[in-house]
C-alpha cells in the first residue's frame, strides 16, 4: 500500500512543481514548432509565385519556422486552392491569396468546388491597382475622350482582355455600368493571358485595355502607352500625372489585384493572429518593401476581419457581374 501510494505521489509532486515555475498549468509547445508549407496555385516564375517567396524569405525571423514554398499550378489556381483547402486547419499548410484564384475562378465558376465561405482570410499584404490605358498616338488623350467615343460608336471600339472572368475583362465591364454604357459598348478581343492582350494594344488590335499596373509600367514609362486612369484612391507617386476614377467622377472602378495569406476553413483564433502579427511586422522591413514595389505592387495590409470583407464584397460584386454578361459557369 505504501508503495502504491508513493508511486502515484512522485507524478503528481512533478506537476506541481512544473506549475510553480511556470506560474499554471504545463503547456504544450506553442505554434510553430515545424516548418510551415505556404501553397502558391500558379506556377513557379510568376507574380503570385514572386509575391509569396518574397514573404516565405521575410516572414521566417516573425514566425519562427522555415517557410517552404510548393506550387501547384492548374483551372485558373483551382488545383492548388482545392488541395490546400483539403489541409488540417493546424496552421502548418497555408495558401498565398489571389484574386484571380480566390474570387474571380469561383465568382464565375459555381463549380469550382470552394467559395470564400470555405477558407480563412488571414492578411492582406499588397495590392495591384488597375490601369487603363490607349496606345501613345490613340486620338483618345483623357478617360472623357474614351467615353465619349464609346457612347458616339456603340459597339465600335474594341478592348483587349485576358479571357472572359479575367479581371481585365471585369475591369473594363466595371466601368462600363459605372458609366451608363450597355455591356455591349465595345467588342471584346480575347487573348491568352496578359502579356498578349497588352501586346494586341501596341499592335493595334485594340482601342483600349485595362490592366494591372504591373503589366502596364514598362510601355508606360517607355512611352508607348498613355494612361487615362487608375483605380486607386490616390494618385500613384510614381504616375502623379495620372488621374484616379475616383477624381473623374467614377469611384466605383475601384478593382485592383490583391495578394495576401489564406488558411484553410477552421483555422483557430490563435494562429490567425500569430500570423496576422508576424505579417505586419515583416511589412516594416525596408527589405520586404523594396522587393515588392520592385515587381509593381504596392504594400497594402488589411488585417483578418477587413480583408475577409474586402474578399466577400470582391466575390458579391464578380458573382453578379458574371450573372449578368451571361458568363456564369453551373
Amino acid at each position: 500500500m505504501k508503495r502504491r501510494f508513493l508511486t502515484g505521489l512522485i507524478p503528481a509532486i512533478a506537476m506541481a512543481a512544473a506549475m510553480a515555475l511556470t506560474g499554471g498549468p504545463v503547456q504544450a509547445d506553442a505554434y510553430p514548432t515545424k516548418p510551415i508549407k505556404l501553397i502558391v496555385p500558379s506556377g513557379a516564375g510568376g507574380s503570385t509565385d514572386t509575391a509569396a517567396r518574397i514573404m516565405a524569405i521575410n516572414i521566417q525571423d516573425h514566425i519562427g519556422q522555415p517557410i517552404i514554398v510548393v506550387n501547384k499550378k492548374g483551372a485558373s489556381g483551382g488545383v492548388g486552392i482545392n488541395f490546400a483547402l483539403k489541409a488540417e486547419p493546424d496552421g502548418y499548410m497555408l495558401m498565398e491569396g489571389m484574386i484571380g484564384g480566390h474570387v474571380l475562378y469561383p465568382a464565375m465558376n459555381m463549380s469550382s468546388g470552394y467559395t470564400p465561405a470555405d477558407y480563412t482570410p488571414i492578411a492582406m499584404t499588397q495590392m495591384n491597382p488597375n490601369v487603363l490605358v490607349v496606345k501613345a498616338d490613340s486620338p483618345y488623350k483623357t478617360l472623357k475622350d474614351l467615353l465619349d467615343a464609346l457612347k458616339a460608336n456603340p459597339g465600335k471600339l474594341k478592348f483587349s482582355h485576358a479571357g472572359a472572368g479575367s479581371i481585365h475583362f471585369f475591369g473594363i465591364h466595371l466601368l462600363f455600368k459605372t458609366a451608363g454604357l450597355d455591356k455591349d459598348a465595345a467588342i471584346a478581343i480575347p487573348y491568352k493571358g496578359g502579356k498578349r492582350s497588352m501586346a494586341g494594344l501596341l499592335r493595334g488590335e485594340a482601342d483600349f485595355h485595362q490592366t494591372n499596373l504591373v503589366s502596364a509600367i514598362d510601355f508606360i514609362q517607355s512611352g508607348k502607352v498613355r494612361a487615362l486612369a487608375v483605380t486607386t484612391k490616390k494618385r500613384l507617386k510614381n504616375f502623379p500625372d495620372v488621374p484616379t476614377y475616383a477624381e473623374l467622377g467614377y469611384p466605383d472602378v475601384d478593382i485592383f489585384g490583391w495578394r495576401g495569406v489564406i488558411g484553410p476553413k477552421g483555422l483557430p483564433n490563435e494562429i490567425v493572429d500569430a500570423w496576422a502579427k508576424a505579417i505586419q511586422e515583416t511589412m516594416d522591413r525596408k527589405g520586404w518593401k523594396k522587393m515588392v514595389k520592385a515587381v509593381g505592387d504596392v504594400p497594402h495590409y488589411l488585417g483578418p476581419v477587413e480583408f475577409k470583407k474586402q474578399i466577400e464584397t470582391d466575390f458579391a460584386r464578380f458573382r453578379e457581374m458574371a450573372t449578368d454578361l451571361g458568363i456564369l459557369v453551373k
